[in-house]
């Protein structure tokens, strides 16, 4: 099992920050290597609503997000699956007065050391934690920006 985690502070209060996460339409915003993303089963966001996720980069894959806890705006959680991977991911929001949202992800990864377009899982899902989560941040940093302009 491997262990991923990774932490951005965005100047947007917990509720934007919620809203922008939660709006799966954008994610192409954040790591341009989606296709289609729909909820297969159930409301979005709630537990044991089902979203299938296509992958286009670095391989083509669908992943299967499976809601497993959500507390709006506080704490969301899910497990992934795809091309013999097995990931728990969690992510929580916590507004702190005058100086924004820390949003804080962590997860496991089962079944690690499996090779993704050369390179093993573990690379691909932190580059790409890494990348989505900063870009999510700058996104949510814009819109708190205008919203107090």
């Amino acid at each position: 099992m491997f262990r991923f985690q990774y932490c951005v502070t965005t100047k947007a209060s917990r509720k934007l920050a919620w809203d922008v996460f939660s709006n799966w339409r954008r994610w192409n915003e954040f790591a341009n290597i989606y296709g289609q993303l729909y909820w297969r089963e159930g409301r979005p966001w709630e537990a044991g609503s089902r979203l299938d996720i296509e992958v286009l980069d670095p391989v083509r894959t669908v992943v299967s997000h499976v809601i497993t806890n959500c507390q709006p705006a506080h704490k969301v959680g899910w497990i992934d699956h795809s091309l013999g991977v097995v990931l728990a991911q969690w992510v929580s929001f916590e507004e702190h007065p005058g100086k924004g949202t820390r949003v804080h992800t962590w997860g496991d990864i089962v079944h690690s050391g499996v090779k993704i377009a050369g390179q093993t899982v573990e690379h691909v899902i932190t580059r790409f934690t890494e990348t989505w989560y900063e870009n999510f941040r700058c996104a949510c940093d814009r819109l708190a920006e205008a919203n107090t302009a």
